[in-house]
């Protein structure tokens, strides 16, 4: 399915700080005198009525549930994942299509969730939350600057989180007020401040469960502050079941409950929509599943980008791959174009830039010519790997001895590429449970094994994979998703930022009483052991604009355009393709959007469906 290139979904730089502005709730543009924030009070607390208008479920055809339900976690981006996140987790600000530019994203205040937010100090950058009181998990916890602490700590410590870079702004977060008022402290301006704590998790629960921030997700969110909770989820049949949450404060959602199960073939998705079994679809179809749908009655299609990228991303930590070289002529043996559609079987959106995504409204191409397979095999001869010829084995005489069955393993590479002796080799590592990403990395194995390199796939549980053997050099690339639809100078600064030198490392700050993992609160041991670029490797001559640009200094879209064309030359990182989906609305379904701005993009305005038959 096409991908629209200026969906709602992109997402510009719209707020800016002056030295003595204050930015409250409601805040989207750049203003000369920003408005007072906009405050809630407990009277706007609407009840849900005791016996629903409809209590048949909205059912939505969906292509899988995903490895899990963290949205944090780079390992667990999945459509499902973002729409789960969104109907369940509170967050002090949701993204909205802005009403004059569809193609712009809004950040607007949760009512639900605030009474106030707003920077309350340029110096240092300091930002005062104010919860309501009746805030709470449905399991009676107050949603409180707990769960913020939690959030921040886990984002700077853990590996294989989704950009974290606001996150490593933050000096401190501080509670007041019964837990009710958060107040934030940065070390430098943040324009996209309000994209902090999207999603905040239930820290009484998680902190102290096995798996905690890493797993404690992997099969549900056990309890929910937002319109829906998780009744049941069955990843055998790929279905959730989302309830109403009787316990939400807020306005209730329309719906009694909403069901993603596993759409099946486009038939039998056809099928389901022209009987009223399903009212809704998002599915990574193609053409011909949306005209199959589009001929029933009174069905309608559209095409959305979905909020993750996929993308190739080189280890400079492997002692082959510190020559650029190497890398470029690695990637260079690579047929994006083959990866993209083998990851998308429709017409994918390949992504030929390295700061912005095809849904962004600033996304333009800045990709490099395709190196090609002979010019990156001089490359490789002029950093000392050729082709070396050899000997074919031996044909082992024929047996009847039965063996047992194993994983087979791929074919000796004809004619490695070797240098004093020794083959270039390449692992490439991919999330355990992620089928898109072991099929891409399986041919663009094929491709670096027809070319001579010892390429193999191997699946890692997430947390080793972005972890130690990351950092260990056990792997030489990985193959995965990244968010797309985020703030760009966030999203750059935390891939391709320069790891701090541990000479400048500043004092941790001083955790909490009853705060026993002090690792937590070390920048620089956060930085090392869980670092948000992944590659590892940095252009020093492009971090000061990198900087500049997470400060929201001067013109941050030229900024980072040059940033863009510049990243290149690093050859660390090659984008894929953004994920795209079909999403398909029976007449049942009234009203509804099929589109809507990243991540819940179908999923935006969920809690007001109502079924029309």
């Amino acid at each position: 399915m096409s991908v629209p290139r200026r969906v709602a979904a992109g997402m510009r730089r719209r707020v800016g700080v002056a030295a003595t502005a204050v930015l409250a709730l409601g805040v989207a543009a750049c203003t000369a005198a920003p408005p007072p924030p906009v405050e809630s009070t407990e009277t706007e607390t609407t009840t849900a009525p005791a016996t629903p208008a409809d209590s048949r479920p909205f059912v939505v055809g969906i292509d899988d549930v995903g490895n899990g339900f963290n949205p944090h976690l780079l390992a667990d981006q999945s459509p499902a994942n973002a729409a789960v996140a969104s109907l369940v987790l509170p967050s002090p600000f949701r993204a909205a299509s802005n009403g004059d530019r569809p193609e712009l994203v809004d950040w607007l205040p949760d009512p639900a969730l605030l009474v106030s937010a707003q920077v309350t100090s340029t110096d240092p950058f300091t930002i005062t939350y104010v919860l309501r009181g009746d805030a709470q998990w449905s399991d009676g916890a107050p949603v409180a600057a707990e769960d913020f602490r939690y959030l921040w700590q886990q984002m700077i410590s853990r590996p294989g989180v989704v950009d974290p870079a606001g996150y490593r702004l933050i000096e401190d977060v501080r509670s007041s007020g019964g837990g009710k008022t958060v107040t934030v402290e940065l070390r430098d301006p943040y324009p996209a401040w309000q994209q902090l704590f999207t999603d905040l998790l239930p820290s009484h629960l998680l902190k102290d469960s096995p798996g905690g921030f890493e797993s404690g997700l992997a099969d549900g969110i056990p309890v929910s502050a937002s319109y829906f909770g998780i009744e049941s989820f069955d990843r055998g049949r790929d279905e959730i079941v989302l309830e109403r949450n009787d316990r939400y404060w807020g306005t209730p959602a329309a719906a009694d409950s909403v069901v993603m199960r596993r759409a099946g073939t486009s038939a039998q998705l056809a099928d389901s929509m022209r009987t009223n079994d399903t009212q809704l679809a998002l599915v990574r179809g193609d053409e011909v599943t949306a005209q199959q749908l589009r001929v029933i009655p009174n069905v309608r299609t559209a095409g959305v980008a979905q909020p993750r990228m996929l993308e190739v991303m080189l280890n400079g930590r492997v002692p082959e791959l510190v020559d650029v070289r190497v890398r470029r002529a690695l990637l260079g043996l690579l047929d994006v174009d083959l990866l993209a559609r083998v990851a998308d079987r429709s017409d994918p959106a390949v992504v030929r830039s390295l700061v912005y995504a095809p849904s962004d409204p600033e996304y333009a191409p800045t990709a490099p010519p395709p190196l090609g397979r002979d010019a990156a095999l001089a490359t490789l001869a002029e950093a000392g790997w050729t082709r070396t010829p050899t000997e074919p084995e031996p044909v082992p005489e024929t047996t009847t001895t039965s063996t047992p069955a194993a994983t087979p393993s791929p074919l000796p590479v004809d004619d490695p590429l070797q240098r004093t002796g020794d083959s270039l080799a390449l692992t490439i590592g991919v999330p355990e449970g992620d089928d898109v990403a072991r099929a891409v990395a399986a041919t663009a194995s094929d491709q670096l094994r027809g070319a001579g390199v010892e390429a193999s796939v191997v699946e890692l549980e997430a947390e080793e994979l972005y972890g130690e053997a990351l950092t260990s050099g056990e792997i030489g690339a990985v193959i995965g998703w990244n968010r797309a639809g985020v703030d760009p100078a966030t999203a750059v600064a935390s891939r391709f930022s320069c790891l701090p030198d541990p000479a400048e490392a500043p004092t941790p700050p001083t955790p909490p009483a009853g705060d026993a993992d002090t690792d937590e609160n070390d920048p620089m041991r956060s930085a090392l052991e869980a670092p948000s670029n992944l590659t590892g490797l940095c252009d020093p001559t492009v971090a000061p604009a990198i900087d500049a640009a997470l400060r929201g200094e001067g013109d941050v879209t030229a900024t980072l355009r040059d940033v863009d064309t510049r990243l290149w030359g690093l050859a660390t990182v090659l984008p894929v393709v953004q994920d795209g989906a079909l999403t398909a609305a029976g007449p049942s379904a009234g009203d509804v959007a099929l589109t809507g701005p990243l991540p819940s993009t179908l999923f935006a305005d969920a809690h007001v469906w109502n079924r029309a038959d």
